[in-house]
């Protein structure tokens, strides 16, 4: 995988934290995936937790490539943070088409390895959902759907459930998933072929909402949905206006709050 010349945040997004810092503030960063800090881990050995704890204060002080190429050398330990890089980078900096296909198409096959070899990880599975649902809205949910990415996506975001039933970013994505498909092939067939249907991505939006309600990204996609499944307009502009409202803790929530505040404006 190739991961060179990847442009970067300004540096009024950036952030600065140190270890202790970013410590600090890691229950609420990830409040939404409940990854643990690495340097409070004892599962693996010193330099693979130190290696981790460094490409995840890169990744919230907005160095995505030199997290991504930390997550890249820890191999399956590496592959949640090189995963969110991917897709922070695809989401927000990437401006080459071509290039964000061909990184995303990597990422998937790199983070289907790394399941293989941490199967009870609910974040490892997370990611693989995370970087095939990207891949898909880029090629078109219809294709994606054809290709067979649905099935694994949903097989992926129930397995993460299934490990760790408050995974507010699993939620999220789930509910996404049921109102992309209906939004794409409409209920009826979305139901009968696929099992998508809009009570349930409801209920998974406001499991996620309940879970991490004061985090950007989760009421930015709340609304994302209801776009989709055509909700009301005053809800939408308030999941829009509530993101937009929030403070930044990390590079990437002022990507996200820069979108949400656009979409309000």
């Amino acid at each position: 995988m190739n991961i060179s010349n990847w442009e970067q945040l300004p540096d009024d997004f950036k952030f600065n934290y140190n270890q202790e810092q970013l410590a600090e503030v890691w229950g609420k960063l990830h409040q939404g995936d409940h990854y643990s800090y690495p340097l409070d881990m004892d599962s693996y050995d010193e330099e693979t937790l130190n290696k981790q704890a460094d490409a995840w204060l890169h990744y919230h002080n907005g160095d995505y490539q030199k997290a991504a190429e930390l997550g890249l050398e820890l191999e399956a330990h590496g592959s949640v943070v090189l995963a969110k890089s991917v897709a922070a980078y695809c989401d927000y900096l990437c401006e080459d088409e071509d290039k964000a296909l061909k990184l995303l198409k990597k990422t998937m096959d790199f983070c289907e390895n790394a399941v293989q070899e941490l199967p009870d990880c609910a974040n490892t599975n997370f990611v693989n959902a995370l970087i095939m649902g990207r891949y898909s809205q880029r090629i078109s949910i219809t294709k994606a759907l054809a290709q067979g990415l649905g099935g694994k996506i949903k097989e992926y975001l129930e397995t993460t459930l299934d490990l760790e039933p408050n995974h507010a970013e699993a939620h999220t994505a789930t509910g996404l998933y049921h109102a992309e498909i209906i939004d794409k092939v409409g209920a009826m067939l979305g139901g009968l072929t696929y099992g998508a249907k809009k009570p349930i991505a409801y209920q998974h939006f406001d499991a996620s909402m309940e879970i991490a309600g004061d985090v950007p990204i989760t009421a930015i996609e709340y609304a994302n949905g209801l776009l989709l499944l055509g909700g009301k307009e005053s809800k939408i502009v308030g999941l829009y206006s509530q993101a937009a409202d929030c403070e930044a803790l990390d590079a990437l929530q002022n990507c996200d709050i820069g979108f949400a505040q656009d979409q309000i404006e």
